[in-house]
């Protein structure tokens, strides 16, 4: 089972902003609220991993908790860089008077929970923690694919789709005209855990590959970079390009749908996004 710092990606010794950051941004991605809009199988999911997260926050938000939750969990199984608390201090200095009943206790006392796992035993469960989290992760990816392709469906009619290891979906619309031009147009999405400054460049660039006179990509992740940071980073990657094709980036927090919409975005990508908002 992985430990409370498994579970929240934070190290031992971690302190309490950074571990509310991180409970932050776990908590978004599970948080029932946050996921009405999927199938119910993801639904329990999020609910029996948004309870682990809230108990793995309460209890080392609260340093005695905390303090007794590394004795048992963490210390002895020799995490590094993990100070002694006070709840992990044995009575062996007691006073000599206190020596044989100390000795009496310690041979009668059960056996420790805190005892060090075998190199094994450590290597397994951190391979059924990735294995957990590659499947979340790929669930994750799945309905949010499967939510937009119902949308864009919805919206525009037949599309071609392609192929491809750029894009998480990847089409060109048959209908002349959608885009307020004539002839086929693309239309992609791509999932990044982050949209940052890097995300849009990266997406920027793999846009401009593409052919057709317009391209629109919806660029999706479960945390997004300030409005100020994605804008500067678009107005910047407009004045590199080259080319006739005309790029538009829409910047999407999956958690709510919310999105940075460029101005001058097609008519069917704001409408598009407003379907996504619909099925929320």
């Amino acid at each position: 089972m992985p430990t409370f710092y498994e579970l929240l990606s934070v190290a031992p010794t971690a302190t309490a902003e950074e571990i509310k950051q991180a409970f932050r941004n776990e908590i978004a991605r599970y948080h029932p609220d946050k996921v009405q809009h999927l199938g119910g199988e993801f639904q329990q999911m999020a609910a029996t991993r948004a309870a682990a997260l809230t108990e793995a926050y309460r209890t080392l938000m609260n340093p005695e908790s905390r303090a007794e939750y590394d004795r048992l969990h963490v210390i002895g199984t020799g995490a590094a860089g993990v100070p002694p608390t006070p709840a992990a201090t044995t009575h062996s200095s007691s006073s000599p008077s206190s020596g044989a009943s100390s000795t009496s206790s310690t041979r009668h006392a059960p056996p420790r929970s805190d005892a060090p796992l075998s190199a094994e035993a450590e290597a397994a469960s951190a391979l059924r923690f990735a294995a957990e989290r590659r499947d979340r992760d790929t669930f994750v990816k799945r309905a949010t694919l499967g939510k937009f392709r119902q949308a864009v469906a919805a919206e525009l009619g037949q599309v071609e789709e392609f192929t491809g290891k750029t894009f998480d979906f990847d089409c060109a619309t048959k209908a002349k005209g959608l885009f307020s031009r004539n002839g086929a147009q693309r239309f992609a999405m791509k999932l990044v855990p982050h949209v940052d400054r890097a995300a849009v460049q990266d997406a920027w660039i793999a846009a401009g590959q593409k052919s057709g006179a317009l391209v629109c990509i919806f660029l999706m992740g479960n945390t997004v970079a300030p409005a100020a940071e994605l804008g500067d980073a678009i107005a910047e990657m407009r004045k590199k390009s080259r080319g006739p094709a005309a790029i538009t980036i829409i910047p999407v927090d999956v958690r709510d749908w919310s999105a940075h919409v460029p101005g001058d975005a097609p008519a069917a990508c704001k409408k598009v996004l407003q379907r996504l908002r619909e099925k929320a």
